[in-house]
């Protein structure tokens, strides 16, 4: 063959989802990264070995590949067997050979990996019933774009409340933690209302300083005071005219500042500083808090009179520790975000899945996103397995790593069904359904369904 030709042939090969394996002679002389890929063997661990000195006593995958090119050469025809990796994925070794004139001389062999294709199907299939399966996902995913990822019902909730609200002016007080994703839900409020041509104004209260609150909201006339600019300054609710202003964490406004707020909200208008007479507003309020604003109230830390003024549309945004079912949905729109941004094309191995699916998110949607950015960046592999987490998501050392310590010795029997009972208690109080149990612990449904009867272990009042 010509150069121009086996460089085709090398790049079609590469190409290839499936590991792929070309022996020439009994000899190996090409081998796909995706090979390496599936079965974790390195590519110049068995390229140049002839078939019958791989090692296929330590690597179970070697010996199904010895099996079905033994067979063609006895059958001269396509074989295929099925086999198992180390870590106790199910794959499938198709051995097909090359009829050209004379003895064989060329066998093509190809290793699919089952279990991760089944895996995918899987989460393509929840993903495609996600956006398409019920008139209302439809709706909601059309009013969210790719603003939004939504497939835990209480989000669903917020979002055709959030639709509704968008129709009127009422001022909106979203509550919850840092990182949840409440400018985000202000934001789609902006766009699908009236104001959508306006300005959005996004003011963090939590980053002003105290001595420059006043001036910065509310702005101030020429001469002001000493170092003020000598035409004046209007201020970001004047900016705000025609649109919406997002006064984020606004638990942190000093008190003096939210007196005069209370009148904007109730006069829409607004004073400069050094002014004699003020200027009427037409701008839309939404407010935001990570803090308990009721038990701020109670501490005077917060007017009572401004609490029930913002109070008037309140929007819970749940953790996301709550709303599990939108992990891996975020996480794969984060990737598909970050992969475009920086041309990578990474995935998700189904461990690291499982992981940040079971971790609790301190920082929500935020550190979600970051940590996603993070891994496209820094791994040098294809595929994100869980070593390319943060150390305090995951770690593998020997001690910290393991989430089982054993501190005595027990019979094995004991031990076993010890293990099962608590890691069918944490995955059914984890996902709620003994579907969803089944689904993380790697294992059928019925398996789950038999071991909980053995056990005793009742799944609650939910549906399973």
């Amino acid at each position: 063959m010509n150069s121009d030709l086996d460089r085709t042939l090398d790049s079609l090969v590469e190409s290839f989802y499936d590991g792929v394996i070309f022996i020439e002679n009994d000899q190996v002389v090409r081998v796909n990264s995706s090979f390496s890929r599936i079965t974790g063997l390195k590519e110049e661990s068995i390229l140049g070995q002839r078939i019958d000195d791989l090692d296929g006593e330590t690597h179970i995958c070697l010996h199904t590949i010895q099996e079905v090119a033994r067979l063609v050469k006895r059958l001269n025809r396509s074989v295929t067997s099925m086999g198992k990796l180390m870590q106790g994925n199910e794959i499938y070794v198709t051995a097909t050979p090359v009829s050209l004139k004379g003895p064989l001389k060329y066998i093509i062999v190809n290793v699919r990996d089952i279990t991760e294709l089944q895996f995918l199907k899987e989460e393509v299939s929840r993903l495609m019933a996600l956006y398409l399966s019920t008139p209302e996902e439809a709706r909601i995913s059309q009013l969210a774009g790719d603003e939004i990822i939504a497939e835990n019902r209480i989000m669903r909730g917020i979002l055709d409340m959030v639709a509704r609200v968008a129709q009127v002016d009422s001022v909106v007080l979203f509550e919850g933690e840092s990182g949840t994703g409440k400018e985000v839900l202000a934001r789609l409020i902006h766009r699908l209302g009236a104001r959508r041509k306006g300005p959005f104004i996004p003011v963090n209260c939590g980053a002003i300083p105290e001595t420059l609150f006043e001036s910065e909201l509310f702005g101030y006339v020429r001469g002001a005071f000493t170092g003020a600019a000598k035409d004046g300054k209007p201020g970001l609710f004047e900016l705000a005219n025609g649109g919406i202003i997002f006064l984020d964490e606004i638990g942190e406004m000093p008190l003096n500042c939210q007196v005069k707020l209370l009148k904007v909200i109730e006069d829409q208008e607004v004073m400069r500083i050094g002014d004699v007479k003020p200027t009427t507003l037409n701008a839309r309020i939404l407010a935001a808090s990570n803090r308990d604003l009721p038990e701020m109230v109670k501490q005077g830390k917060f007017r009572e009179d401004l609490f029930y003024r913002l109070y008037v549309v309140p929007i819970l945004v749940p953790p996301l520790r709550e709303r599990r079912e939108d992990i891996f949905p975020l996480a794969w729109h984060f990737l598909r975000h970050y992969n475009g941004r920086f041309n990578q094309s990474k995935t998700f191995s189904r461990e690291i899945i499982q992981i940040m699916e079971s971790y609790e998110w301190p920082g929500n949607v935020r550190e979600l996103q970051n940590i996603v950015e993070r891994m496209v960046i820094m791994s040098d592999k294809e595929i994100l397995e869980p070593e390319h987490l943060p150390p305090s998501i995951y770690s593998t050392g020997a001690d910290n790593g393991s989430m089982i310590q054993v501190n005595g010795v027990m019979p094995l029997a004991w031990a076993r069904e010890t293990v099962e009972k608590k890691l069918l208690s944490n995955a059914l109080a984890l996902r709620g359904t003994t579907r969803e149990a089944a689904r993380v612990l790697g294992v059928d449904h019925s398996t789950v369904v038999r071991k909980l009867r053995k056990y005793g272990i009742r799944p609650g009042n939910r549906q399973s």
